[in-house]
């Protein structure tokens, strides 16, 4: 008997796992793009930190290089006035052959000033302090305090993210030691040459580097939006195609077993005997393929599934039971 096969599942069955496949879809890319963002971020505070640190060298040589000179004469003016701090040093103020007046810049008074104008054009800013400090506008902040008692336990460097005026700074603070050219002013203080005097406090404006990333954000929030358009329609289309074959699967599986039933139909009910068949020209008895001679409705019982009633047909009933047989009346 034929078997048939089972039908694929409908063409609606599809859609559950359509969706599941759009949501894992959407989810992962949600993850890569929250890490993408992320790293974007991270790649921008190391920027910031990385400038900051340039700028501490920096800044660190050329006031390396004039404590090594002893400082810089330069004119006084209304923003360069004598140092106070220096007033008993004899050579503070100098007159040149030509009447310039000149006043002695040392090391931390030059720092200040250029931090101030370095403020003033890329809106770094710098700040020289200590725990101990010889001016008082040098004393450190709250942040500047935490780092400066950092150092004193081993800490080389601190820096974080900071609000300052409302602004994001990353915030970078070193200590600087005691040379020989410092204690010209803080060998007062009981410095000696190596300890530490303080630290060198830089903050870089995120803003600028914040404008940068945001228009990076929003290129990457469209590649991802381009990228998850085309996964969609790639599932939608996909899933369509499979559905349609699954369809069609479906009804070409619907019409071969209907065939197959129709077939088996037809086969229940039909026995067909093919082939010569030897026949007795006498008795008509039917050679079976054993060689045995058998009566037709036997043999075609045996082979088919018809079945026999016996009877007698009106010729034979004449000659086998005239008696029974009325004759019929002349002329019909």
């Amino acid at each position: 008997m034929i078997n048939p096969q089972k039908s694929p599942p409908d063409s609606i069955t599809l859609k559950p796992y359509v969706a599941a496949l759009l949501l894992c879809w959407t989810a992962a890319l949600g993850l890569f793009l929250v890490w993408g963002l992320k790293n974007q971020r991270q790649t921008i505070t190391a920027l910031a930190l990385n400038s900051a640190r340039i700028t501490w060298e920096k800044d660190l040589l050329y006031r390396r290089w004039s404590a090594n000179h002893g400082g810089v004469y330069v004119q006084t003016d209304e923003k360069t006035p004598p140092n106070p701090y220096l007033a008993g040093y004899p050579e503070r103020d100098i007159i040149t052959p030509s009447g310039r007046h000149l006043t002695l810049i040392n090391p931390a008074y030059m720092t200040r000033q250029v931090y101030e104008l370095e403020f003033e054009i890329t809106g770094v800013r710098g700040h020289i302090t200590s725990l101990r400090p010889l001016r008082r506008e040098n004393a450190p902040d709250p942040w500047e305090k935490k780092a400066l008692l950092a150092f004193r336990k081993g800490i080389a460097e601190v820096s974080s993210v900071e609000d300052l005026d409302g602004q994001p700074y990353l915030r970078l603070m070193r200590p600087f030691r005691a040379e020989k050219g410092c204690l010209k002013c803080h060998a007062q203080q009981g410095y000696k040459e190596g300890d530490i005097l303080g630290g060198l406090s830089i903050a870089i404006p995120m803003a600028p580097l914040e404008n940068i990333g945001r228009q990076y954000q929003i290129n990457t929030w469209l590649r991802y939006i381009r990228v998850w358009l085309l996964g969609v329609c790639g599932i939608a289309w996909g899933g369509r195609k499979l559905s349609r074959s699954l369809e069609a699967q479906r009804r070409g599986t619907e019409e071969r077993e209907k065939l197959i039933g129709e077939l088996q139909e037809a086969m229940a009910q039909v026995k067909v005997l093919r082939g010569i068949l030897p026949i007795c020209a006498n008795c008509k008895k039917i050679r079976d393929d054993q060689g045995y001679w058998k009566q037709v409705e036997t043999y075609i019982r045996d082979h088919s599934e018809a079945d026999f009633s016996h009877s007698i047909c009106p010729e034979c009933a004449k000659i086998l039971y005239p008696e029974f047989v009325k004759k019929k009346p002349d002329g019909d």
